[in-house]
């Protein structure tokens, strides 16, 4: 940078126009801002926007975020500053919005157009064109209407401009990376084209403290009568972009500082707590001993547990079988008993059966007997007739009985008496008859296999006479007849029906006429009763009372005669039962003593089962019981269930004394435990060792973390004398950054002084109004000069830390430096606190530190500026530069002409704004002006904004020709109008 304008060897870069299409409150405007301009306007109407706009373009930012920083957009009439969003709204409201600056370098000409970019929110994007933008203008607006003022284009888009642009040149670029705008905005490759094509500002360095200077000094271009604060920042970025040496760098974190030292404190503090307790420790190491020998037992009791669960599984089998066993030897006796009592109850039956065929036995001899003796009173007469004659008999008592007992019976009785005696007669003479024919009887013409079945159906069939000798044919039917009848071992067979076999006998004659004689007796006694009875009433009763008793005598008889056929029958049946019965009575008893045999043995098996189920019963209970026991240990000792056994005991070595050792040694390994755990959380609770987790704080903490504890500890009390080196050498280490901050401090604040004398010198001779000297004084904070003086009171060398009383000192100044929260950091912004000017007018004797007026103030700091951008720019660089003074009305009209002759010196050009009120002199002066409010156009991109400037500025040519500062193309727009 030069104070000649256009000087040979110099390289010029300028900023030539500013375009805003539907941005800032105006549809179309387009001002050259290669020479001092005024934008007159109504108040509000977006003139300030119009100039603020330029920082876009300058600085390397691609979005709106953390935007009072990267661009300080200041809302005036609220005191404060536009939010993000209010910004970007405010210059990209649309997607029709574009922002676009033409420049020229030693490169050529070339545009910079910024656009809406919808990619991301806040953000826009950049095109750079290396063409005029007289080549560009027709894609934003559309001049040739009938009045001159113009209109949208409405087929406007990126897209169709992205086309249009890379057409134009294959030069053009669209780039977004910050990165890659500082080298393109700030490149000073001058002998490079392409590398300077797009360059606007070419930084002599191009790392980012010059970055960060070239910002602030930016932003100081906008505002002109910023205060003494915003010129101090800018101060302290030069000066820290003007070290030689990045590691010159004043950005010092006394937080971290402090820190180090707080962690150095209390390393040394924790090693000297760690060796007061080293006793504790050796008796812990001690304890330890004893735990780790003891440890045994754990696993020991997890072997026992294992092998009481194992015994108890082959308790259980072995109960099972036991009980199968007892079950099965009782079910076996069962079995016994109920067959032994099965034959008891057959026996018992059996004996039941010979007692009833005793007793049939005994019952069909008597009635054999009695039969016997009846028959033998009739002779040879058959059963049939003895039953016949003892039926008559009867009924004739029955009858002599009524008789005794009625008169009229007697008479009835008298004539029945007198017929039967006469039948009897009749019936003595045809035995009489039988008598003479006996040699006929059939059993005595038929042979006895012809008779006997015969004489088994009726002994009278064989009995009875035919008076002669059988012939032929009679006697052969007879014999057909007997051989239907089957003879068996007891008699015949007449189809289902049997007969049993009758001996063969005699008729004998002779006693059945005796019989019949006496019964004809018997007749005329009875008679003889009844006739005497009429006569002697008195023995009616003994006669009545002796005949019913005859009459009951023959009624036994009869029954007596009934039972006699069948006594025979009985009493074979009943003696073959009765031996049948103790036939299998005999086998029963045999059977019965093979099973008591078997029950004697059943019954020791099933008595040694039961011991057996017993004796595995009672060692399940005490296994039962030592699983309970093992239960309770663990209760009381929760760790001890996650304890494994390398292998279990043999089942038999389960026993009560095993438990009561085991549960001995368990204990006495709790003591030792809990005797450790107390020296452990003793350890934590002094610090010495880092619990995070809270294992050690748990009720059961596990033996790993025990162990990894002790581990722990034992590695650091082993380690202690090298941790003690170690600190040594951390300290020393901390001592020297001690130096070094010393050091950073002494030569900032030396470095400050002698920038502040560089400045003065390069001030000497400048002339500013009727000031003819002119001193800045940079202003440091006084805490940091007491800071400065305090570090240069101390000894930073040696492996001992620095006196409390020094970083005592620190905090105190950090306190009161920095206040509550935020960055401890202490850079040169911090330190710098403000700039002031000295000055002395001509024929005064002393350096004035009275405030100058604000015309005044400007040039100063226009001046300052003026050199502090010379430090951070490419050397040789000439600037044609838009230089912001928003309100011109601050300054005095009588100083106008020398701050305009000292911009354009300098390679600035004033732009500024004004309403219509401003004075005629100020426009003058100026030379160029710009009346952006009065055209608008009927046909914009947005209905909200219609304001429209175009065409170059208006003003005094000074004896220049019209081509040298009019715009061309609205030449017409200057010509005599016809009237």
């Amino acid at each position: 940078m030069s104070d000649s304008q256009g000087s040979p060897g110099n390289f010029n870069f300028g900023i030539r126009r500013l375009v805003l299409v539907d941005s800032a409150g105006f549809c179309y405007v387009e001002i050259p801002v290669d020479n001092h301009g005024l934008i007159l306007g109504p108040g509000n109407l977006g003139k300030s926007s119009l100039l603020n706009s330029l920082r876009l373009f300058l600085l390397p930012e691609n979005n709106f975020k953390n935007s009072r920083k990267k661009f300080a957009f200041r809302n005036a009439s609220a005191g404060s500053f536009y939010t993000n969003e209010e910004s970007y709204q405010h210059y990209f409201p649309s997607q029709f919005s574009f922002l676009i600056m033409e420049a020229e370098n030693p490169a050529g000409v070339h545009c910079q157009i910024l656009y809406r970019d919808s990619a991301s929110q806040l953000s826009y994007g950049r095109a750079f064109v290396p063409v005029g933008y007289d080549q560009l203008r027709p894609l934003f607006w559309n001049g040739d209407d009938e009045d001159g003022i113009g209109q949208a284009v409405p087929e406007l888009s990126f897209s169709r401009l992205s086309e249009a642009v890379k057409k134009l040149s294959k030069e053009t670029r669209l780039v977004n990376d910050p990165a890659k705008l500082k080298q393109m905005l700030y490149s000073s490759e001058l002998m490079n084209a392409d590398a300077v094509r797009y360059s606007v500002l070419p930084l002599g360095e191009s790392d980012e403290r010059r970055v960060q200077s070239l910002r602030t000094l930016i932003l100081l271009l906008f505002e002109m009568k910023a205060d003494d604060q915003a010129m101090a920042n800018a101060v302290a970025s030069i000066i820290e972009a003007d070290k030689k040496f990045a590691d010159d760098a004043f950005d010092f974190n006394i937080d971290d500082f402090l820190n180090r030292h707080e962690q150095l404190k209390q390393q040394q503090a924790q090693l000297n707590q760690i060796e007061k307790e080293r006793a504790r420790f050796e008796k812990l190491q001690r304890d330890y001993q004893a735990y780790q020998t003891l440890l045994r037992s754990q696993q020991d009791f997890a072997a026992f547990r294992d092998s009481v669960t194992n015994a108890l599984q082959d308790i259980g089998a072995r109960r099972k079988a036991a009980v199968e066993a007892f079950n099965e030897q009782n079910d076996t006796l069962r079995h016994v008993l109920q067959a032994l009592k099965k034959l008891e109850q057959d026996a018992s039956g059996l004996k039941g059966e010979i007692r009833s065929a005793d007793r049939r036995i005994k019952q069909a001899e008597q009635n054999k007997k009695d039969g016997e003796l009846l028959v033998s009173q009739y002779g040879d007469n058959t059963l049939q007739e003895i039953e016949e004659i003892q039926k008559e008999e009867l009924e004739g008592k029955k009858g002599h009985l009524a008789a005794l007992k009625s008169a009229a019976q007697a008479e009835i009785r008298l004539e029945q008496i007198q017929r039967n005696k006469q039948d009897l007669e009749r019936k003595l003479d045809s035995l009489m008859e039988k008598e003479s024919r006996q040699q006929w009887q059939l059993q005595n013409q038929l042979d006895e296999a012809t008779a006997a079945p015969l004489r088994a159906v009726d002994a009278r069939l064989v009995m009875a006479s035919p008076g002669q000798d059988l012939d032929a044919d009679s006697k052969a039917a007879i014999e057909a007849f007997a051989r239907l009848f089957v003879p068996n071992d007891k008699g015949f067979d007449w189809f289902d029906a049997e007969y049993p076999a009758q001996p063969a006998r005699q008729t004998n004659f002779a006693e059945q006429r005796r019989h019949i004689e006496g019964e004809i007796h018997g007749l005329e006694k009875e008679r003889s009763e009844l006739a005497d009875t009429a006569n002697q009433e008195h023995d009616r009763p003994r006669l009545i009372e002796r005949t019913e008793k005859e009459i009951r005598a023959i009624e036994k008889d009869l029954e007596t005669l009934q039972r006699y056929p069948a006594a025979a029958t009985t009493l074979r049946d009943a003696t073959e039962e009765k031996q049948a019965a103790e036939e299998q009575l005999a086998k029963l008893e045999e059977q019965a003593r093979l099973e008591q045999e078997k029950q004697d043995a059943v019954q020791q098996k099933a008595a040694k089962a039961k011991a057996e189920k017993e004796r595995v019963e009672e060692r399940e209970r005490e296994l039962a019981g030592l699983s309970r026991s093992v239960g309770t240990v663990e209760h009381r000792f929760p760790h001890l269930k996650t304890a494994e056994a390398e292998q279990p005991l043999d089942i038999e070595q389960v026993s009560a004394a095993a438990f009561d050792d085991l549960q001995t040694q368990l204990d006495d390994l709790e003591e030792r435990r809990r005797s450790i755990l107390d020296h452990l959380r003793q350890f934590v609770y002094l610090g010495i060792h880092d619990d995070a987790e809270g294992e050690l704080q748990k009720d059961g903490p596990a033996a790993s973390v025990i162990r990894e504890t002790f581990k722990s500890l034992s590695d650091l009390f082993a380690g202690m004398a090298e941790r003690w080196n170690v600190l040594e050498q951390q300290v020393g280490i901390h001592n020297e950054t001690v130096a070094s901050y010393r050091q950073a401090l002494k030569s900032n604040h030396e470095h400050i002084a002698r920038f502040e004398a560089q400045l003065n010198r390069e001030l000497d001779g400048v002339r500013i109004n009727d000031l003819v000297e002119i001193r800045v004084d940079i202003h440091t904070d006084p805490k940091f000069r007491n800071l400065v003086e305090e570090a240069n009171n101390i000894d930073p060398y040696g492996n001992q830390l620095q006196s409390d009383a020094f970083y005592d000192r620190l905090r105190v100044f950090v306190a009161d430096f920095f206040g509550e929260g935020g960055s401890k950091r202490l850079t040169m912004d911090k330190v710098i606190t403000g700039i002031s000017y000295r000055t002395r007018k001509e024929n005064a004797a002393s350096l004035d530190k009275k405030g100058q007026s604000t015309s005044t103030t400007a040039l100063i700091n226009l001046e300052l500026v003026y050199r502090l951008l010379k430090r951070v720019l490419y050397p040789g660089v000439q600037l044609s530069f838009p230089m912001v003074l928003d309100e011109l009305a601050s300054v005095d009209i009588s100083q106008m002409p020398s701050l305009l002759e000292r911009l354009r010196q300098q390679g600035f050009n004033l732009f500024s704004a004004a309403t219509h009120s401003a004075s005629a002199e100020v426009i003058y002066l100026i030379g160029r002006h710009l009346e952006v409010g009065q055209m608008r156009t009927a046909r914009p991109y947005s209905p909200q904004r219609t304001l429209v400037f175009w065409g170059g500025a208006e003003g005094f040519t000074n004896g220049e020709s019209l081509s040298h500062w009019a715009d061309q193309t609205q030449n017409s727009l200057l010509e005599p109008a016809d009237e």
